[in-house]
């Protein structure tokens, strides 16, 4: 459905463009193609990272931002394509390059074109604001509508494409969808949708630096009647503390087990002033949150194989969501557990890790980094002698389904470590903690 929909929105405009436009030359058709070209993918960047439910769940979080990264991309080249070809077309444009002769058309078109190149290269330089993420976030959000405002500015005050009825219809309905999915993302749900209100019920202290937090439903006293969130094991869900569009939010894995209860679990590493926040929060204070999101899960109707679970640090967040579940479904299909951890302290709910292999065929192995005096464990990282050692033979690997959890450098260097092992490129699933 999504495919299709992109698919519309890129090809509708350019293929009416043609059958409306037939007697523009060649090169002035192309010019015009190009430029509605560019300002479908527009349309599809900006969509593709508004938080839908169902296309998280379709493409995995990291596939909707990998997508809107490509789009992003391709929008700036087809951009430079339609100046070169309409400079080509018509060689008087050439006079665009000087303000004296800016026409309202060709304001907005040279706005939307600079406020691009300036978006694409902060998003290139991201990595080196990660402190700042939150500046960075909105000054990518204003300079997307800016460009995308302008880019409706420049199309609408050069009315030859407008004019033509059926494309000014088109133009009319893919901007409604647009509106409706932006105001349904910016505007309902993080200012009316109740869905998303719910209070604090417990802050659980896991270790010194990882507090687990129990919220649920907010109760009917607020005005309120919500009912528990439905998730898959795996899933997360954006988490705030106030009710408001620019409230400060962050992505976190969904630790409970999807049935048995309205409350739902995160399990949160103290790494900034917003996690330390929640460690401080107490029973009944409000919090607001967006989701379920992402297919980092499994599901009986996919996945009836073994499992083979890779996680670091508080990447073993959604493993035990997943382990839960599996213990309360009575699943006896063997899962191994690979845990890595810089030390014996930050090794996460190894208690609880005990219990559930009585109930379950799960084997857990842990590797440290910095392992202490005396440790019988595996010690160093995740690599490929690590996985060969303990994953089954060659043919065993084939009857697995592998899912891996951590920060990006992890993740990354055990895909290719699978890899390197034979294993089927299909049968690997990632969730990187790298969105903020």
């Amino acid at each position: 459905m999504w495919a299709a929909a992109f698919v519309a929105a890129l090809l509708a405009p350019v293929l009416l463009s043609l059958v409306t436009g037939n007697d523009n030359p060649l090169i002035s058709q192309l010019a015009i193609q190009s430029g509605l070209l560019a300002t479908g993918l527009l349309v599809c960047a900006v969509v593709t990272p508004s938080r839908l439910r169902s296309l998280t769940r379709a493409l995995g979080i990291e596939g909707v931002l990998g997508v809107h990264r490509l789009l992003g991309m391709l929008v700036t080249l087809m951009v430079v394509v339609h100046i070169i070809l309409v400079l080509i077309a018509t060689p008087s444009s050439v006079a665009l390059f000087d303000p004296r002769q800016w026409s309202m058309p060709s304001r907005a078109a040279i706005g939307a074109t600079v406020g691009l190149v300036v978006l694409v290269g902060l998003a290139v330089v991201r990595h080196r604001v990660r402190r700042r993420y939150a500046l960075w976030r909105w000054v990518h959000l204003i300079l997307a509508g800016a460009v995308l405002v302008l880019t409706a500015l420049h199309i609408w005050w050069l009315r030859h494409l407008v004019n033509d009825p059926v494309l000014r219809a088109t133009f009319a309905v893919i901007a409604a969808v647009v509106i409706g999915m932006l105001s349904y993302r910016w505007v309902w749900r993080p200012s009316f949708d109740k869905r998303g209100a719910y209070e604090v019920r417990e802050v659980r202290a896991e270790t010194d630096q990882v507090n687990t937090l129990v919220i649920g439903p907010r109760r009917p006293r607020h005005g309120f009647d919500v009912s528990a969130m439905k998730f898959a094991p795996g899933q997360f869900a954006w988490l705030r503390l106030k009710r408001s569009v620019t409230a400060e939010e962050h992505p976190f894995t969904i630790t409970s087990c999807p049935r048995g209860s309205e409350d739902v679990e995160f399990t949160i590493r103290n790494v900034g002033d917003f996690t330390s926040g929640l460690a401080e929060l107490k029973p009944g204070d409000p919090v607001w949150i967006d989701g379920p999101h992402g297919d980092f899960t499994w599901d009986d109707s996919a996945y009836k194989r073994a499992l083979v679970l890779i996680a670091a640090g508080v990447g073993i967040t959604p493993m035990i969501s997943m382990l839960r579940a599996l213990a309360h479904r009575g699943d006896r299909r063997p899962v191994l557990l690979v845990s890595g951890a810089r030390t014996e302290d930050e090794l996460l709910f190894r208690d609880e890790l005990s219990e559930l292999a009585d109930k379950l065929d799960l084997t857990v192995v842990e590797v440290l980094s910095r392992p202490p005096d005396g440790w019988k464990g595996l010690s160093g990282r995740i690599d490929r002698e690590v996985l060969a050692e303990v994953l089954p033979e060659r043919t065993g690997r084939r009857k697995i389904e592998y899912f891996i959890c951590g920060p990006g450098g992890m993740v990354t260097d055990v895909t290719a470590a699978l890899e390197e092992l034979r294993v089927d490129p299909a049968r690997i699933h990632t969730e990187q903690f790298d969105m903020v």
